[in-house]
């Protein structure tokens, strides 16, 4: 209760993210959306979307965004945020870097020590 009524505008440690409005009763708290987070911030122009409950919204990490306060009653959510190894493996999402991985406990966002075997990056419509 009486947290989490904002949120400012940042990107996720995600290639992928997904917000779903799960329920109660709230008003305004609407979601902004500007450009990826590559794009200066003095460029950007941001985009309110009305996050209404029962409904998901699918957006990709780096795409810079955040949550308008709620004026009145509780916003409940559930966040997934999907790390894919093979891209992040090659430059890590929050520093624009190729990672160094060394060991550690449990599961590292999404590094991993091994490359996974190289899939098939062609598409084919049967």
């Amino acid at each position: 209760m009486n947290e989490d009524l904002d949120l400012s505008y940042h990107y996720d440690n995600a290639e992928v993210t997904l917000n779903v409005s799960l329920g109660k009763e709230f008003t305004d708290g609407n979601l902004f959306f500007g450009d990826m987070r590559q794009v200066p911030v003095s460029e950007t122009e941001c985009t309110e979307i009305e996050h209404r409950v029962t409904e998901g919204l699918l957006h990709r990490g780096q795409h810079m965004h955040g949550a308008l306060p709620i004026s009145c009653g509780q916003r409940w959510n559930l966040i997934i945020w999907m790390r894919a190894s093979q891209e992040r493996n090659k430059l890590c999402p929050m520093c624009n870097r190729r990672p160094s991985l060394v060991e550690g406990d449990g599961f590292a966002d999404g590094f991993t020590k091994h490359p996974e075997a190289q899939q098939n990056d062609s598409c084919a419509l049967t």
